[in-house]
């Protein structure tokens, strides 16, 4: 009995060494805005999807597929793999025509970029600030969130515009399983959801080697 039963223990430890990985504690908590991703900060993750975006969003035939980047990308439901950032616009203006008298001449001056899309969304939606939601709860961003940025020409306006403001966030990892994210605002203070998307989080190989491992115990045991 003492023999099998240290068999099971040299086994069970072979097949943990086989399946470790890291392990990254559940999150979805937004990211500091000065945090990069990757090598990427919230600017040039703006500048990296907002050909794509400014596509999806105004419905454009011509829209290319996703960029390939070292984050996930989520502008509608999407399945992402576990342990990966996600990256979300959530609000966004640019100088495509009809171009925005007020759009500022200088997308470099990062407040006066922040300054332009809150009076534009204050004036018109009554929005006070921009939100990120997961799972039910709200992070109320602040003006960091907001970068302009140079981009090629973009796909919501004829002639496109080449110049983007984005309020955009990273998140942090989730937990493997179906997550809901919203993306809103305040509204005369309080929170308001303008999308909501559906995210399956799947485990990595790693995962579900542990989840083996769990069955291969119980197996063990019973025997």
């Amino acid at each position: 009995m003492k023999d099998a039963s240290k068999r099971s223990v040299v086994l069970m430890s072979l097949f943990s060494f086989a399946c470790a990985g890291k392990v990254l504690a559940d999150g979805g908590n937004v990211l500091p805005s000065s945090q990069q991703v990757n090598g990427y900060s919230l600017a040039t993750a703006a500048q990296a999807t907002a050909v794509y975006n400014t596509g999806v969003q105004a419905g454009n035939p011509d829209t290319p597929p996703p960029p390939t980047l070292p984050f996930s990308l989520v502008v509608g439901n999407a399945t992402v793999p576990q342990n990966s950032y996600i990256y979300v616009p959530i609000f966004d203006e640019d100088n495509s025509a009809p171009a925005d008298p007020n759009f500022p001449s200088d997308i470099s001056n990062q407040a006066a970029d922040a300054a332009y899309l809150d009076n534009y969304v204050l004036t018109n939606y009554g929005v006070s600030s921009f939100l990120v939601q997961v799972d039910g709860q709200n992070t109320v961003l602040d003006d960091s969130y907001i970068t302009g940025v140079n981009t090629p020409t973009l796909l919501d306006g004829s002639p496109g515009g080449d110049e983007y403001i984005s309020s955009s966030a990273f998140l942090s990892p989730l937990s493997p399983g179906d997550h809901t994210i919203g993306i809103g605002g305040l509204i005369s203070g309080d929170p308001a959801i303008f999308l909501s998307y559906s995210v399956d989080v799947v485990p990595e190989p790693t995962s579900l080697c542990v989840l083996a491992l769990s069955g291969f115990g119980l197996f063990l045991r019973r025997r």
